[in-house]
């Protein structure tokens, strides 16, 4: 286009019928639904992904974790037996870690207590 020259009339378009709008808009909706199918599947795609990955590495975690603890009870185990003797200092490190699993438990199981909510009987 010319810096100079007059830009072209607009091409008046007929107006289309009410039924070609519906038809137009109905077809506008359908790609529009399955674009955002398509969009929602690649998200959940890419979430999986992450998903699988935070698995993995929190399961490596807890087995690092568990190879501590025990780590801790042998230690323990070995320095209370050079104090005690080994059967002795078995059944305290046992007994330690027993009575210490039993109170954790039953703190859990309070703690999980508390997740019930109370129904409103005007709610009935």
């Amino acid at each position: 286009m010319e810096k100079d020259s007059i830009p072209a009339e607009p091409v008046e378009q007929e107006a289309s019928s009410p039924a070609e709008q519906v038809t137009a808009l109905f077809g506008e909706v359908r790609s529009l639904a399955a674009a955002e199918i398509e969009y929602a599947k690649a998200r959940l795609s890419y979430s999986g992904g992450v998903m699988r990955k935070a698995g993995l590495l929190a399961l490596l975690s807890l087995l690092a974790l568990s190879g501590a603890a025990m780590a801790l009870i042998l230690g323990l185990l070995l320095i209370v037996s050079s104090y005690f003797g080994p059967i002795v200092a078995t059944l305290a490190v046992v007994t330690t870690f027993t009575v210490a699993t039993w109170a954790l438990g039953i703190s859990a199981r309070n703690t999980a207590r508390n997740l019930k909510f109370d129904e409103d009987e005007r709610d009935a």
